[in-house]
Formats: structure tokens, C-alpha cells, sequence
């Protein structure tokens, strides 16, 4: 940006990493999720800030893009206006999203609930995350609709103990350890997170803080820890071996080509991952609106 003659407006900034960068847990083949916090300034200063920061989130986006992040579907990325703003924008946003959580907001939120400050002034995350408990404070209701969308679906094993295996064309036989297992972990201890406002960010050290805060026993953290490592441990070694046969890292895999001790692991942590869907479902289902 020095080298065009752009001028960093003298402006506190934060540059944020969501989604599973934010927590620190990502795999092989991420994409981006981040975005831009600023201090409140007037309207007029914004039209400085933004000549100079939306070329600059281009230059980001272009730049992780060709090191090997690629673009987010959803485009939850800085040079997206709706993942840009001061902290009067955020908390606009924020309180749209808590107060009418429609689906997509849902979503939304999930991704950026995970934020961690990546560059800048770290103070500005911190008063975003307050911002983030004040609202949910303010409308607890919103956890519960987090959980119905959620956890609308079941983990992919049958009565009897048989994986239950993707029948359409791409992944045919296959199932997803991300999307049939470890997203609902992360997924129902960042809602309990939000709702005890503790300011961890991995799903680990979240988990750590519940059981401080008597939320989950220490048994049961420990089997929800060990799911979780488990579903992780399986998902990156799969990851590697197809990066190593010339293909695209993914978290869908046979579980039948697995040894039949890991097939009982595989089928110990998902019954893990379903307790805890059953947990968070009674307790945000007593949500008061």
C-alpha cells in the first residue's frame, strides 16, 4: 500500500481471524474467514478509512488466496462490506442477528463468534467480544435458535452400530467427520461459552472454562475432549493421505476401510458427540425468551 503512496489513515484498527482460525483448529485446505474492526469515527473519517482499508482487504484476500487459503463461499472476508466497520457498525450487526436469528444470521454468527485479534489494536476485539455477551445477555433466546439449527441433524451412525454413508455421487459410501461429528462439538461448547461469557476461543480451553464454571463434569469433559481429539486425529491423517496421492485434502472418508479398533473409536466418539447434542438441547430448549 506505501509503495502505491496510500496513507494508513491514523485510525485504531484490528484485523480479525474467525472460524476455525480463530480457534486456532484448523486442518488442511481452510478458506478464509476474517474481516476489519475499527474505532468509532465520524462518518466523513470513514470514507478515508475505507479508500485505504477496502483496497488493502483485496490485496489480503488475493494474497491468502494464492498462498493456498481459498475464498470463502460465503464471502466472510474483509473485502466484503458486511465483515468491515467501527464498533457502532458491529454491534448493529450483532443485535440484528441476536434479535432476528433467522438462518443465515445464524450461520453468520457461528463463523464470527470464533474471532481472535490477528493484527492491529487487540483492545478492539476485546470490546467487540463484550459487545458479542452484552447481546446475547440482552436476548438469551437467541442460543436456543443457535441450537435448533445446529443440531437439527443426527450423528451418521444407525441403531445397530452401522455408519451411515453418503448415497450421492460425490461422496458415495463416504461419510463427513467434520459435518456428522466434530462441528457439533465445536458447535454446542461455543454456545455454552457465549451463554457463561468466557473469553476462550478454542474449543479445548472453552471446555476447560465450563468445567470450572460447573457445567460439565470432569468425566464428561474428558470424554468430550477425547471425541474430539479423535475426530480430529482421523480427519488430518485422512487429510494427508489424500494430499500425498495427488488429491485435495477433505474430511469425508470410508470408515470401513478403517481397523475395526478404529471403527469402535470412531463409533465411541460419535456417541460422545451425541450425548452432548441431547445436553445442549434440554438445557437452551429451558432458554426464556
Amino acid at each position: 500500500m506505501a509503495a502505491e503512496g496510500r496513507v494508513l489513515p491514523d485510525i485504531r484498527h484490528c484485523f480479525l481471524i474467525m472460524g476455525s482460525g480463530g480457534r486456532r483448529e484448523m486442518l488442511l485446505g481452510p478458506d478464509q474467514d476474517h474481516g476489519f474492526i475499527f474505532e468509532n469515527v465520524s462518518d466523513a473519517k470513514m470514507l478515508e478509512v475505507e479508500a485505504f482499508f477496502l483496497p488493502l482487504a483485496e490485496k489480503i484476500v488475493d494474497a491468502l488466496s494464492r498462498v493456498g487459503y481459498s475464498l470463502c463461499h460465503g464471502k466472510v472476508m474483509a473485502n466484503n462490506p458486511l465483515w468491515r466497520g467501527r464498533l457502532s457498525d458491529w454491534q448493529t450487526r450483532i443485535r440484528d442477528w441476536v434479535n432476528d436469528p433467522e438462518p443465515q444470521k445464524v450461520r453468520y454468527s457461528s463463523i464470527f463468534f470464533d474471532f481472535a485479534p490477528l493484527a492491529g489494536d487487540p483492545e478492539l476485539s476485546n470490546q467487540l467480544r463484550d459487545i458479542v455477551h452484552r447481546e446475547i445477555r440482552n436476548f438469551p433466546g437467541f442460543l436456543y435458535h443457535m441450537m435448533s439449527l445446529d443440531l437439527r441433524y443426527k450423528v451418521p451412525v444407525g441403531l445397530l452400530g452401522r455408519f451411515i454413508v453418503e448415497k450421492g455421487e460425490e461422496h458415495r459410501g463416504e461419510l463427513s467427520l467434520k459435518q456428522g461429528g466434530s462441528v457439533y462439538i465445536v458447535d454446542c461448547i461455543r454456545m455454552f461459552a457465549l451463554e457463561k461469557e468466557l473469553q476462550a476461543i478454542t474449543t479445548q480451553d472453552r471446555l476447560k472454562g465450563l468445567v470450572e464454571r460447573n457445567v460439565f463434569a470432569p468425566e464428561t469433559a474428558e470424554h468430550i475432549r477425547a471425541a474430539f481429539e479423535a475426530l480430529s486425529f482421523l480427519r488430518l491423517r485422512n487429510e494427508i493421505h489424500l494430499i500425498e496421492q495427488g488429491k485435495e485434502p477433505s474430511h469425508y472418508l470410508d470408515p470401513y476401510t478403517l481397523s475395526k479398533n478404529e471403527q469402535d473409536l470412531l463409533r465411541e466418539a460419535f456417541a460422545a458427540v451425541s450425548k452432548l447434542q441431547d445436553a445442549a438441547k434440554r438445557h437452551f430448549s429451558r432458554t426464556p425468551f
